[in-house]
């Protein structure tokens, strides 16, 4: 059975645009892999460091975003049995991914992009970007729907 991974960021425009997967990408005969990696971030507060979230508070952030990658395989209407759903915490969401696509064998990434340019896309890290250069699989890039 061939592996699709779906890497899920979890704004809404997002969300919306991989709703649009099945009209793109036959989901039928394969296990889908829902992922969402959670950056861990460190700053310094007057020679403090901190980070976020913290050990403690990933039990329950890891609880919501179960609840959107469950709520993301209704309404692409994938049957439980062939949804892998996985919340990760790490410094490197790109390094994750990578990993994770490597170790799956996944056929196919899909990504859905937030459709940033100019200034903004400038000095954003685009993980799409790197998932298009160094990503061991094929991957799929949906851009957002334009609205008119």
């Amino acid at each position: 059975m061939k592996s699709i991974v779906i890497c899920v960021n979890l704004d809404q425009q997002s969300l919306d645009t991989l709703k649009t997967i099945p009209s793109k990408i036959d989901l039928q005969d394969a296990e889908i892999h829902l992922v969402h990696v959670f950056e861990i971030h460190y700053a310094n507060a007057e020679f403090v460091p901190v980070i976020y979230p913290t050990a403690d508070q990933y039990p329950e952030i890891e609880t919501s975003v179960l609840k959107i990658l469950t709520k993301l395989a209704e309404d692409l209407k994938i049957p439980e049995n062939r949804v892998v759903k996985k919340c990760v915490f790490s410094h490197s969401r790109e390094a994750v991914l990578k990993d994770y696509l490597t170790d799956i064998k996944a056929e196919i990434a899909v990504v859905a992009t937030r459709g940033k340019h100019g200034i903004e896309g400038l000095f954003s890290s685009s993980l799409t970007d790197f998932l298009c250069k160094y990503s061991p699989c094929d991957v799929l890039v949906l851009r957002p729907t334009k609205k008119l």
